[in-house]
């Protein structure tokens, strides 16, 4: 028996959906990760699993989109796996063509919620939702549907998209609990510090937590402000370089960029904040 577990980035896989792997193996299957290529591969292959580098944009190009996805298609009908689990919205969608022409005997569809095409109400989203209302509907015919909270779960039967039948609540990825434990120093004496973790997304409630931190400081200015986090260029909600540039002169955040030590990071804050408008469930 086959496994395919299929995201966004080779980064996900490692952070959220590795112990899932590791379970998936110890159950006897054959387990292959699938992902853009990224700095995170190589530590998936030393865990002792086979990763194939799947590269597309994340752009709405009608003739690259088709192109990634009969590549997709050529992939499982090669790979042929009996089980197929896929996650982020465009994994998703078109993971589930491409397991439904290759007969793959079980789908799942982890959802964490509706997407840029449909929050934002631009003219280019209003355009494409018919079209991703259809791909849903395809791909969910098939599927064991994953949803991270009940409101999500509303939106997608409220709008006809899935079917209440097939779908399941499980509220989160998961944490370890073992690994993220509170810290047992003392506090040393040292300036105030206030943590968000996340991606530089207006989604994610950078802009507030950067107003925050400005009327805080003016206030108590020992506070500081820490965001670990990139950017993140492919997003239609990332925040611009200019902008994120211009937040920095100013001095009330410190932006750390992409961190693997979050542990430490959350043990040595004082409070974490999480600002976000919209999350399937978040692991901050």
């Amino acid at each position: 028996m086959k496994a395919l577990l299929f995201a966004n980035t080779d980064w996900y896989l490692y952070n959220f959906r590795l112990p899932l792997a590791k379970a998936l193996r110890s159950a006897g299957y054959d387990v292959v990760l699938l992902s853009p290529p990224g700095d995170y591969a190589r530590r998936l292959t030393q865990e002792g699993f086979r990763w194939i580098g799947f590269p597309f944009s994340r752009g709405v190009n009608p003739l690259s989109e088709l192109a990634t996805l009969w590549r997709l298609i050529g992939l499982y009908r090669r790979e042929r796996p009996d089980l197929v689990h896929h996650f982020t919205i465009k994994c998703v969608l078109y993971g589930g063509i491409a397991a439904r022409c290759s007969r793959a005997r079980a789908i799942v569809s982890s959802v964490t919620g509706l997407g840029h095409i449909f929050i934002t109400d631009s003219w280019r989203n209003r355009v494409l939702r018919p079209v991703v209302r259809l791909v849903y509907r395809f791909v969910f015919g098939r599927s064991q549907i994953i949803f991270q909270n009940p409101d999500d779960r509303k939106d997608f039967f409220r709008l006809a998209l899935a079917d209440e039948r097939r779908s399941h609540l499980i509220r989160g990825s998961g944490v370890d609990t073992e690994y993220f434990r509170p810290s047992t120093d003392a506090r040393r004496e040292r300036p105030l510090a206030v943590l968000m973790v996340g991606r530089l997304l207006r989604e994610k409630g950078v802009r507030e937590f950067v107003e925050a931190a400005a009327i805080v400081r003016k206030q108590l200015p020992g506070v500081q402000f820490l965001l670990a986090g990139d950017s993140d260029p492919g997003n239609p909600s990332s925040i611009d370089a200019s902008t994120i540039a211009e937040w920095e002169r100013r001095g009330d955040v410190s932006f750390l960029g992409h961190r693997s030590d979050i542990r430490d990071l959350i043990q040595a804050a004082d409070l974490a904040v999480l600002p976000s408008y919209r999350e399937g469930m978040p692991r901050s």
